[in-house]
């Protein structure tokens, strides 16, 4: 745990292209040799980086579906804390890591392997709350569950990619987002979060 939390703090302040094995090493505090009994590159480094990124996502949602009254609640929290990153200093957090690590990095075999898997079980995640919502009564989409996931997934990475690129402001990452929600609302012809809109209203 210390090796990946260092090497966190190293890819969030250099990305991944300039972060070096030996960055890594001088962070941890830890000899060189002791790093190899655990890792024998960055490579090996920044995907364990993930797993763990990925298992600590994964326990959190589980607690936000148990804290929330509505699924529709827990992909609003979700997309707005993932879009909240990219405001925060320093330089959005770990995303533009991941970005540069799979984006330059697509035409090796392995990595691309790796990217394909991730995007399948993203997309099925959101799948999950999606039909989680639609047992519940809350959502009645008319698209395939799975087509409305690989939608919302490429709307929300495109908006991340240009954001980190371009910078928030020239991307209107804000107005993006909200026409995001606007699109998952009309996708999944929610009657609860139009019903909650009114009363917004009307209030």
């Amino acid at each position: 745990m210390q090796i990946l939390e260092a090497a966190k703090r190293v890819f969030i302040e250099k990305g991944y292209g300039a972060a070096t094995l030996k960055d890594i090493v001088e962070e941890t505090g830890m000899s060189r040799g002791w790093i190899y009994l655990y890792f024998q590159s960055k490579d090996e480094i920044f995907e364990a980086l993930l797993d763990l990124q990925d298992m600590q996502h994964e326990r959190y949602v589980e607690e936000l579906i148990k804290s929330s009254s509505y699924i529709w609640e827990v992909m609003i929290t979700l997309l707005t804390q993932q879009f909240q990153e990219l405001y925060n200093p320093p330089n959005a957090g770990l995303m533009p890591a991941f970005y540069e690590y799979f984006l330059i990095g697509w035409r090796d075999g392995q990595r691309r392997a790796l990217l394909m898997k991730r995007y399948e079980k993203g997309v099925a995640q959101f799948a999950k709350l999606i039909q989680m919502g639609v047992d519940r009564g809350e959502f009645s989409p008319d698209m395939s569950i799975m087509d409305i996931a690989r939608l919302a997934a490429s709307y929300q990475e495109g908006i991340m990619t240009h954001s980190i690129t371009v910078g928030t402001e020239l991307a209107s990452t804000r107005m993006q987002f909200d026409s995001l929600v606007e699109y998952l609302k009309s996708l999944l012809c929610s009657k609860w979060v139009h019903e909650s809109d009114q009363q917004e209203e009307m209030e």
